[in-house]
């Protein structure tokens, strides 16, 4: 069944592999405070390897495709870890409430670029077996603390 799953992932395109990106990484929020359910993240990560190991061939080719995966699995991520940014347009919803969209959206839109960022460096370091899993992982965690630290940084909803 997990092969017949990974399958699927893999070979997922266009929309579908978009959805599951953003899908996979609105669930890992639920990693994060209030919920603390981190166990999912042996789920969304997975599929995160998945969606990678099934990007275009070649190395450009991969690169822009795992990129693409990564930004949506960042947009996923952060609509739903930093919801409540809008929360604060509507103290005075009459003034502020039709900035929400672009914090709501935009922001999230703005930080996936260094998930998308550290995706492509994996994309361009992936190799079949275990090594990708490193691969990756230093990938994301230069990403990681890129974000924290470029642009007065904004360290909020770090992976680790």
């Amino acid at each position: 069944m997990l092969t017949r799953l990974s399958n699927a992932v893999v070979l997922a395109w266009g929309w579908r592999r978009a959805a599951i990106a953003f899908v996979a990484g609105a669930v890992s929020t639920l990693a994060l405070a209030p919920f603390y359910a981190w166990p999912l993240l042996f789920i969304t990560f997975p599929v995160l390897v998945w969606l990678i190991d099934g990007a275009s061939a070649g190395r450009f080719g991969r690169v822009m495709s795992a990129a693409a995966v990564g930004w949506w699995f960042g947009f996923g991520y952060f609509v739903a870890g930093l919801y409540w940014i809008g929360i604060a347009f509507l103290v005075d919803a009459k003034t502020f409430a039709w900035l929400m969209p672009f914090a709501v959206l935009g922001l999230p839109a703005f930080l996936a670029i260094f998930t998308a960022l550290g995706t492509a460096l994996a994309g361009a370091l992936w190799t079949p077996g275990p090594s990708r899993l490193l691969a990756l992982a230093a990938s994301l965690t230069i990403a990681e603390w890129v974000r924290g630290h470029a642009f007065s940084g904004f360290p909020w909803n770090a992976f680790g």
